[in-house]
């Protein structure tokens, strides 16, 4: 009987062990995600770090612009939509180098860095309270303040700068239009940069142009009032949402604990000597920190093929680039202190190995 509780204890603690080497690796990443997501200061910090040192928001722009000009032809809204003269269609011409100058002149870090700050408290501190919805508002004032003044204009002519010389034609054309129209009927330049003496009247009109935008901006930008406006329905709305990101964070705080069960478990079962110990600890414990140590090497090339399969695949390609690099800058803040925490652990493991030869060469010799 006692042979056959051994045996039964044995597989017991075997697959235990087998659970071990899968659960090391599992835990030790579930819990870097949770110390970086759950992280209201360093999510902070690293999405600041994204929208005002990356491409992404200047890319952004550009994409945005381009598919405004290309809706407003596809929908009537304007003909010849390369040559409409408007502002809307003066920005379609920026590329992404220059949506950086302008998006330096009207959004500058200070104010991005205050939007991610109040995005960031709001959606944290709606985890922990009772509201249905976070509470995120942008302040707009700053953003209205730039773009109704000098920076405002600032670019306007660094989007002017894009336009080609008008030739005789255009200017003829403008000419024709101004003539023909009724007095007081305001004509829209053609949109190339016109001679003095229309240059500054040229540039007069897409600067007012851009405050007419500007007012329709309000002071203040609720950014959840949508949401707050949507019901719950079969579980899915708001609150389930706050509930799940609760147990998802309980979850990934207690992570790291069931290796140490698992491990209790194993000493409960089968761990009578130090041989025992050695070999029971030890092999699980070895490898299950050598898979976690070699994802932590390449997990950027792992997750830039999973990127480029998944989500990613349905990423415009003018933001593919700058999104992918800004994933794997939050991916390394996760997974470049694995590395350490993996070689700990993997230390642990070949200790505990070398204490299973010992134990096993000393029990040999008093054979």
């Amino acid at each position: 009987m006692n042979t056959v509780l051994k045996v039964i204890a044995k597989i017991i603690a075997f697959l235990v062990a087998f659970l071990l080497v899968v659960a090391l690796p599992l835990s030790i990443i579930s819990y870097n995600v949770g110390r970086v997501v759950f992280d209201p200061p360093l999510v902070k910090q690293v999405v600041t770090d994204l929208v005002t040192e990356s491409d992404l928001i200047p890319v952004a722009l550009e994409w945005f612009s381009e598919r405004r000009a290309e809706e407003r032809y596809a929908e009537g809204e304007a003909q010849a939509w390369q040559d409409e003269p408007d502002i809307v269609q003066l920005m379609s011409k920026l590329d992404s180098e220059d949506w950086g100058e302008v998006r330096q002149e009207i959004l500058p870090d200070s104010i991005l860095s205050g939007w991610v700050s109040v995005s960031v408290d709001g959606t944290y501190e709606w985890i922990d309270n009772e509201d249905r919805v976070p509470q995120i508002t942008w302040s707009m004032a700053p953003f209205i303040e730039r773009a109704d003044g000098d920076h405002g204009r600032k670019a306007i002519l660094i989007a002017y700068r894009e336009l080609d010389p008008c030739t005789e034609e255009e200017i003829e054309d403008f000419q024709s239009r101004l003539d023909a129209a009724p007095k007081g009927t305001e004509v829209l330049y053609n949109l190339c940069q016109f001679p003095d003496p229309w240059y500054e009247d040229q540039i007069s009109d897409y600067i007012e142009s851009l405050r007419n935008l500007v007012k329709n901006v309000p002071p203040e930008f609720a950014l959840t009032g949508e949401l707050a406006q949507t019901e719950d329905t079969e579980g899915v709305g708001p609150s389930a949402i706050k509930n799940q990101l609760r147990t998802i964070r309980l979850l990934m705080n207690l992570a790291p604990l069931i290796p140490l069960v698992l491990l209790l478990l194993i000493l409960l079962f089968t761990v009578r000597s130090l041989k025992g110990l050695g070999m029971w600890w030890g092999i699980p414990i070895t490898l299950g920190s050598l898979i976690t140590f070699i994802i932590a090497l390449l997990y950027r090339p792992l997750l830039t093929a999973a990127l480029a399969s998944g989500p990613m695949s349905e990423v415009p390609s003018i933001i593919h680039a700058s999104a992918q690099r800004g994933i794997l800058h939050l991916m390394a803040v996760i997974f470049q202190p694995m590395r350490g925490q993996a070689l700990v652990a993997l230390l642990l493991g070949i200790a505990l190995l070398i204490v299973m030869i010992v134990a096993k060469s000393e029990r040999a010799a008093n054979q």
